[in-house]
């Protein structure tokens, strides 16, 4: 009888040691198949040494500038570090969605290269697109994820980050300025043998302007553009309300109207 208690001790010390190392195992295997690998942190450091790698072969190979191999060597340096992250897992959703985009700048950097040769208009502003594109992430890069390179390559970062910015500020007053545009809807009445069109419009775009003018483009019922006739104003400040007046020479009110800039000056704020 003790025998049998003692074999039946033996098989529950057993049992209970067996579902231990279960639960341990299980526990084991869950840890190892929830960890991920993001790459923020790797993606910051290749841009960094691809950016390096740029900015090096723009010192040493001024003598080459002016070639199709030229360009694309360049843009090359710094595509073989980071391409590899396009299709990354990025802990940071807005990290992974600038590194994307900044990989399409320098693909779109190499496509205009090839253009260099053969078409160089098209190249220039295909190149420029590209590299305002390309500053404008760096800045974001720098500022909101710690992009640093070495003390030589500074002044060059530096430079594209300070051009960054001002497209940044660029496309900003520009998109405040076409909305501003597409909020105006003047109004024909009739006077003699021409129209006057009229629209109140208050200036909501955060921007002071010492002058501003549009083009009113008018349309028949065909939707055909009959005439355009322009508006300005000066001195308008944000916040305030005008009085926008246009004139045009047309034998009938125009059906439809489109207006847009066509120039502007932002007042400087001492």
């Amino acid at each position: 009888m003790k025998s049998i208690l003692k074999k039946c001790s033996l098989l529950s010390l057993l049992a209970v040691a067996a579902c231990a190392l279960l639960l341990v195992g299980c526990a084991g295997g869950n840890g190892d198949q929830g960890e991920t690998e993001y790459a923020d942190d790797a993606f910051i450091a290749s841009l960094a040494k691809g950016y390096e790698a740029r900015d090096t072969l723009v010192e040493q190979s001024a003598k080459e500038k002016g070639s199709v191999e030229y360009y694309e060597k360049l843009v090359d340096a710094e595509l073989s570090q980071v391409e590899q992250y396009q299709a990354a897992q990025f802990q940071d959703s807005k990290l992974q969605e600038a590194a994307i985009a900044y990989i399409n700048a320098l693909k779109d950097q190499r496509a205009a290269a090839g253009l260099y040769s053969t078409d160089n208009d098209q190249y220039k502003k295909d190149w420029q697109k590209a590299y305002d594109k390309r500053t404008e992430l760096l800045c974001v890069f720098v500022e909101d994820y710690g992009l640093t390179v070495s003390g030589s390559h500074q002044d060059s970062l530096d430079a594209l980050v300070s051009h960054g910015k001002k497209v940044t500020r660029d496309n900003s007053e520009k998109a405040a300025i076409e909305s501003l545009a597409a909020s105006i809807v003047p109004e024909f009445t009739q006077e003699y043998s021409s129209y006057t069109g009229k629209a109140t419009v208050t200036n909501n775009t955060g921007f002071d302007f010492d002058s501003i003018s549009f083009e009113v483009e008018l349309f028949d019922a065909s939707n055909v553009k009959i005439e355009t006739a322009y508006m300005s104003a000066s001195h308008w400040l944000d916040g305030e309300t005008v009085v926008l007046e246009c004139y045009a020479s047309t034998q009938d009110a125009p059906a439809t109207v489109k207006v847009v800039p066509s120039y502007y000056q932002i007042a400087e704020n001492d």
